[in-house]
């Protein structure tokens, strides 16, 4: 399904089929026309958060974190990545390009938001993709990133913008490139954890609550 202009925006409202909570299916349009399935849930304090999911997920796999952050007042906007879900695109057969275009849903969602304070959170090479956009957003948070995943280079990023980094000793090559990535920012802090495996595996209590205590403060 195709619309004329930028970021226009089909609103499937399906009620209140969250358990109780007030998200909508909504569909976006990045600005290379790619169409991009979403979850929204509308917050109540004016700041917003984007969630980036992992290479072969989809917006499901945040589990119930969503509805934990709208329950703490955030507007959240939770993606198919193109190429993912019932996003367009097929992730098998993406290039080093396709996968750079991941900025474009980023910026998509950010724009549907209309929030001047917004946080953007990304697993894996979401989180990739939430460093190569961080200074577009108030703050960021990296889950797991890598230097150079699918061609998403990180290696020399660089940022002003707070910026949390989160990784676990036994996830290897996560965890040795979330140290070289906070190296290279100014304006970061990195948090390593034991045995939590990668990405959105992390989240489990203490994860959340160090996130949810970063956007207490920075958002």
């Amino acid at each position: 399904m195709r619309y004329i202009g930028l970021l226009l925006v089909l609103l499937l409202i399906t009620g209140c089929n969250n358990e109780g909570g007030n998200m909508e299916n909504i569909v976006l349009e990045a600005e290379d026309g790619v169409s991009l399935a979403a979850d929204f849930y509308k917050g109540s304090n004016n700041k917003g958060i984007v969630l980036l999911h992992m290479l072969g997920r989809n917006k499901n796999s945040w589990g119930i974190f969503p509805k934990e952050l709208n329950d703490k007042g955030y507007s959240v906007i939770v993606l198919d990545l193109r190429g993912h879900g019932q996003s367009d695109l097929d992730v098998n057969e993406f290039s080093e390009k396709d996968f750079n275009n991941m900025i474009l849903d980023a910026r998509a969602a950010k724009d549907f938001l209309e929030l001047n304070k917004v946080a953007v959170i990304g697993a894996s090479i979401g989180a990739n993709t939430a460093l190569k956009v961080a200074d577009e957003f108030t703050t960021a948070i990296l889950l797991s990133p890598g230097l150079n995943y699918r061609g998403v280079d990180v290696s020399d990023a660089i940022s002003d913008k707070p910026i949390l980094i989160v990784a676990s000793e036994d996830d290897r090559y996560s965890y040795d490139s979330s140290k070289k990535i906070s190296n290279n920012l100014v304006n970061n802090k990195l948090e390593i954890y034991r045995n939590k495996g990668h990405g959105t595996n992390m989240l489990d209590d203490e994860t959340k609550e160090l996130i949810f205590n970063w956007l207490d403060e920075k958002l």
